[in-house]
């Protein structure tokens, strides 16, 4: 652990803290001073009724206005006091993050885990203790879509040096991150799926595109005119009547469109502002990175910002608002000047502006949320790298490989090189001795690299790959399918992917467990073969050291691994590094030892 990174957060903790505690003391100040104020302007109310009523105007109205500027500005301490807390619980994170503690961590990502999915089950992506738990920072819906996006989906090589780029360049933005980190904290963007909001703005039928709405809209014009006419005695009133009333069925109507129209507006709009606050800090980020500006750029449809539209879509609907807050105001208003259809017409230009960018917006806004989730890794552990990735047959090498979830005083990391294609290690070993352990690690800094963030490693280098796992197969009761066959299916399924000749690297654990040790040994020599001929590298646990006799038949490209484990004061003692040659210890029997179980001399 890198105690600067600490540092550094508990100094920002420390200072949200004391910042907050100002706020809050400054909170109950105001609150004082509210009573103060509006006890005073009653009294003085109450001194003018019954003496001087001027010490109403020189007292009780000012004493009244303070008290309405105290109510806005205690409005305004709330918020703030409200962001350093979330600023407070961030950087208390970030703490516990470092120190391990991330396992209580609320967001797991278990509804993501997918039995069928290449490598996320096995490699723990999501889940309790799983690395989507680990790095999680997103506060929307769309942010954390597009965190398991990367996640799950490797991406394209242009696209994963464009994500590096935008990862450095945020790691050092920690104000940023942080803030925009906070402003999104809330229940409702975690929940609120922005889908039905988009599909709101791109509605294709635009009720004021008829023909003849400019003209309806034309009519108040005409009726100030006539009765302009008719009061300076050039005409009669009948006629100004007539089109007064004409107006007024003309709003009656448009009233019951407009109704219509607006009747999911209002919490449309109220969803569509809540963004607002998160788009303004990345239209006033100055971005180095390429990409960063290519999604800073999507929030500049015009001249104008997304978050000036935004507000031109919140005053179109206060607009509409009109006639519940003051309808005495209103109903004249709409007959005189047919407000309901004025509005209904902004609405829809709105729409029909800037409608079809929304959904640009939000991604926007989960792009750069997914992003600093992974420059949170580059910030905490400044000497993890960026891996070198190319465009080439399938190959991976690293230098001191650790799993990035293993804490750090644990870790112990290891080198390896599968340097061309037809590369596969064979790795044997007593249990827990670290073989399952050295898969996942080799797999989970592989969805960190094609992610686009840095990996646990001195230095890593690879190509752009598949990744297929088998590690953990259950049977299925529901589907009358055993662990056996289920085993079976997850290899058919690797073989297709291999078939396919793209670049692989394929990660088993233990295969074929669910049969016997003659069968086992025969069918796992099938697969190995098998993924040997094609373009793929990958490593294979197994106690079966029988397997260990590939090596000579495809010296160079099938290498035997191992791990040891030493035995002395009563203990099992591993050292997890990685050792050239088939393992020549065993430990079952000694474990059984050792928890008690009576065991056959």
């Amino acid at each position: 652990m890198d105690k600067n990174v600490r540092k550094a957060y508990s100094r920002r903790q420390a200072n949200y803290q004391k910042e907050l505690s100002r706020a809050q003391n400054n909170s109950k100040q105001i609150s004082t001073l509210r009573l103060l104020s509006f006890l005073l302007a009653l009294a003085s109310l109450g001194y003018g009724y019954y003496g001087p009523y001027q010490i109403i105007m020189y007292l009780a109205l000012p004493f009244f206005a303070a008290f309405v500027f105290l109510i806005i500005h205690h409005g305004r301490v709330k918020q703030h006091i409200d962001f350093l807390e979330k600023l407070v619980l961030i950087n208390k994170m970030a703490l516990q993050r470092l120190e391990g503690k991330w396992t209580s961590f609320s967001e797991t990502g278990e509804k993501y885990m997918d039995p069928n999915h290449p490598y996320s089950l096995d490699l723990n992506i999501f889940g309790q203790g799983s690395l989507f738990q680990y790095i999680n920072t997103t506060s929307s819906f769309q942010g954390e879509k597009a965190l398991v996006n990367y996640l799950k989906n490797p991406g394209e090589f242009e696209e994963i040096k464009s994500r590096q780029e935008a990862v450095l360049d945020l790691a050092s933005r920690l104000d940023f991150r942080q803030h925009f980190q906070a402003a999104g904290m809330d229940p409702f963007f975690k929940r609120q799926d922005p889908e039905e909001t988009a599909a709101w703005a791109e509605k294709g039928h635009f009720w004021s595109s008829h023909p003849g709405i400019n003209a309806v809209l034309f009519l108040p014009f005409i009726t100030f005119g006539l009765f302009a006419l008719a009061a300076a005695g050039l005409f009669p009133f009948w006629p100004a009547l007539v089109m007064l009333g004409l107006q007024g069925v003309t709003a009656l109507l448009g009233e019951k469109e407009s109704r219509h129209v607006f009747e999911n507006t209002d919490r449309t709009v109220l969803r569509i502002a809540r963004y607002v606050d998160l788009m303004q800090r990345i239209e006033q980020e100055n971005f180095k990175g390429s990409f960063l500006r290519v999604q800073k750029r999507k929030l500049f449809p015009g001249k104008k910002p997304a978050s000036h539209h935004i507000h031109n879509l919140v005053k179109i609907a206060d607009r509409n608002n009109l006639r519940f807050s003051s309808p005495l105001i209103f109903y004249p208003l709409n007959i005189a000047v047919l407000w309901d259809l004025r509005t209904l017409k902004k609405l829809e230009e709105w729409r029909r502006n800037w409608g079809l960018s929304i959904r640009e917006w939000f991604d926007t806004v989960g792009e750069i949320e997914a992003l600093s989730a992974l420059a949170g890794l580059c910030h905490d552990h400044p000497h993890w790298v960026f891996p070198d990735i190319k465009k080439a047959p399938p190959k991976f090498q690293a230098k001191n490989l650790g799993h990035p979830l293993i804490p750090w005083e644990e870790r112990v990391g290891n080198d390896l090189s599968l340097p061309r294609p037809g590369t596969i290690f064979l790795i044997t070993g007593s249990n827990m001795s670290g073989k399952s352990t050295l898969l996942r690690t080799v797999g989970i800094n592989l969805v960190l690299a094609y992610a686009g963030a840095p990996v646990c490693a001195s230095e890593m280098n690879c190509s752009l790959m598949q990744i297929y796992s088998k590690m953990q197969i259950h049977d299925n009761l529901e589907e009358r399918v055993s662990t056996f066959y289920a085993e079976l299916k997850r290899m058919k399924m690797i073989i297709d992917a291999a078939q396919k000749k793209e670049p692989l690297i394929f990660l088993l654990d233990e295969i074929f467990r669910g049969t016997n040790s003659r069968d086992r040994i025969k069918a796992t020599r099938t697969v190995i073969r098998q993924l040997f001929q094609l373009n793929t590298v990958g490593l294979i646990t197994s106690h079966d050291l029988e397997l260990g006799s590939l090596e000579k038949e495809y010296p160079c490209f099938i290498k035997n691994y191992h791990f040891t484990d030493q035995i002395y004061d009563g203990r099992i003692h591993f050292d997890y590094k990685l050792k050239s040659g088939i393992s020549q210890t065993a430990n079952a029997v000694t474990l059984m030892k050792m928890l008690g179980i009576e065991v056959e001399e």
